[in-house]
């Protein structure tokens, strides 16, 4: 009978452990999307005429480099599928931050746009692989975090660049005014899901949840609504604008950083669960 329970127990603790190790999997190719995000808002900002935010464009790739080199100590751990597929996005990565200064400003924006959704994409797959046999409040918070929250982000971060590159200018080109509002609906469509999710989370397991998060989700889409309004009143379809780009790109900045709390405190609510679901052994 011990031999049987310590089997279970050694058992329990391996599974707990993977699974932390993916969760963590996630957190790291998160933490490589966002800093894509400033690389191309900065990028375009430089590209408008910002010369200070070609510097803080070199400090973000290089944050960037050691993102890769922690996933590089996670290999493995995706399997061989995942570990290809990032293995080219990281060429890929590495190539067209090469190239960014030379291209034209909209160009190098796409290019790093298309890059992102990639990550995102293969990202919303490898939690499809991780948790695809875990129980239902894990996998609502990991649909939060990876299928809206840094989707959520994603808009808010074109928003931010571009509106960026727009102010450092001083006026809005066409093409530019389609693409803004197509991003503001990206905004709103995530931001909406991720408040439906969390509230229906929250009647289905109301143990789990925390009124921290519902208090720092009402501030996220208060400050949403701020930034919004804030790009098409003195961004979207302006001429002469006298803002300041760098302090329009910080405010986006400190508002990706309030939605990443969001997915941290899913992101604990996930390890909780899966503790709990090793200690459910033991009851």
């Amino acid at each position: 009978m011990r031999y049987l329970l310590g089997i279970i127990v050694l058992a329990t603790n391996i599974l707990y452990a993977n699974e932390i190790k993916e969760l963590s999997y996630l957190g790291n190719v998160k933490d490589i999307i966002i800093s894509t995000q400033k690389i191309r808002g900065g990028t375009y900002n430089f590209l408008n005429g910002s010369e200070f935010a070609q510097f803080g464009v070199y400090k973000e790739r290089s944050l960037q480099k050691n993102y890769f080199k922690s996933l590089d100590k996670s290999y493995n751990i995706g399997g061989k599928k995942l570990d290809a597929l990032f293995d080219t996005l990281r060429t890929q990565t590495k190539s067209l931050n090469k190239i960014s200064f030379q291209l034209e400003p909209i160009d190098s924006f796409r290019a790093y746009s298309t890059l992102i959704n990639k990550m995102i994409m293969t990202n919303q797959e490898a939690s499809d692989s991780f948790f695809k046999k875990a129980d239902a409040s894990v996998k609502v918070s990991t649909s939060i975090m990876v299928d809206n929250l840094i989707p959520l982000s994603e808009g808010l971060g074109k928003l931010r660049g571009l509106g960026s590159g727009i102010i450092a200018r001083s006026y809005c080109e066409d093409e530019e005014v389609d693409m803004m509002y197509a991003y503001i609906s990206e905004i709103d469509k995530n931001l909406r899901s991720v408040i439906k999710k969390t509230k229906q989370w929250h009647k289905e397991s109301p143990k789990a949840f925390t009124k921290n998060m519902m208090r720092k989700l009402e501030l996220v889409n208060k400050e949403v609504k701020a930034y919004k309004l804030f790009a098409k009143l003195k961004v979207i379809n302006m001429k002469n604008i006298k803002e300041n780009s760098n302090e329009y790109f910080d405010k986006g900045t400190s508002l990706i950083s309030k939605v990443m709390e969001l997915y941290h405190l899913n992101e604990n609510i996930v390890k909780d669960n899966l503790q709990g679901s090793e200690m459910a052994y033991f009851n």
